[in-house]
């Protein structure tokens, strides 16, 4: 426990709390602590709550759509943006040089005819 806040177990009142339940926040003794995989709880109802929250949410996880998963399309629409943006800037920039570049002219000449050159 903290130096200078001592506590006493909430079940043994006599006996000094070594650590406090990961889903009540009580504090538990060496005698009262059960121990389970993803930490210690004050008694085998808090372990077995925190056991199914876990696996509740691990189905709730595995329950998502692929499409929100990490995934190809997040991958395909970030190329696409980039693509956009990258013909975007190189027709700009065409336009001003003077250059015709054949795919994106049409934009280019539309730049050219906003800017007066």
């Amino acid at each position: 426990m903290t130096k200078g806040i001592a506590s006493v177990c909430v079940t043994h009142p006599a006996v000094e709390a070594i650590g406090r339940c990961k889903v009540c926040n009580k504090p538990f003794c060496g005698a009262c602590r059960v121990q389970g995989p993803t930490g210690n709880f004050c008694s085998q109802a808090c372990k077995e709550k925190h056991e199914a929250y876990v696996q509740r949410a691990q189905q709730l996880e595995e329950r998502k759509p692929s499409f929100f998963k990490g995934s190809t399309f997040r991958r395909w629409v970030k190329r696409g943006v980039i693509l956009v943006v990258v013909l975007l800037i190189v027709s700009v920039v065409a336009a001003f040089m003077d250059y015709d570049i054949p795919l994106i002219g049409g934009f280019g000449r539309w730049v050219r005819n906003l800017t007066g050159r």
